[in-house]
């Protein structure tokens, strides 16, 4: 068996909130092999993330590459930028997701699974994948 866990306590539980509190945007980089820079990646809340994985019940690679394009656009704050937008002719802001990658999508891959990974949800949608 595992470690035994500490019994919860309502300070504790305080503590954590607290603590949560004081980290409530929190950001990680993702080092960028396509475009060989640093993207800075914002946690949203769970609920966006739930509402971006629930956009499509289709299991085509289309599809998946749109819900990819939608997670990190939602995730990744400087692809909101208009002006890099124009500077990539986007007719849609998810757009730029792919032409800053140069569609290459086992990078998109990679930076969903990253995003994932905060929720711990990285390898429950592998699971489901498989």
């Amino acid at each position: 068996m595992g470690e035994k866990m500490k019994k919860a306590t309502k300070e504790s539980l305080i503590a954590r909130a607290q603590a949560k509190k004081a980290n409530e945007i929190k950001y990680i980089e993702y080092d960028c092999k396509a475009i060989g820079e640093t993207l800075m990646i914002k946690k949203l809340p769970i609920t966006r993330i739930a509402d971006i994985m629930d956009m499509t019940e289709e299991d085509s690679l289309r599809a998946n590459m749109e819900l990819n394009a939608e997670l990190i656009y939602a995730s990744v704050p400087l692809f909101h930028d208009k002006e890099l937008q124009e500077a990539y002719d986007c007719k849609e802001p998810t757009e730029i997701v792919m032409k800053v990658l140069d569609d290459d999508l086992g990078e998109m891959n990679r930076i969903c699974n990253r995003i994932l990974d905060m929720y711990g949800l990285a390898d429950t949608v592998e699971d489901i994948k498989n």
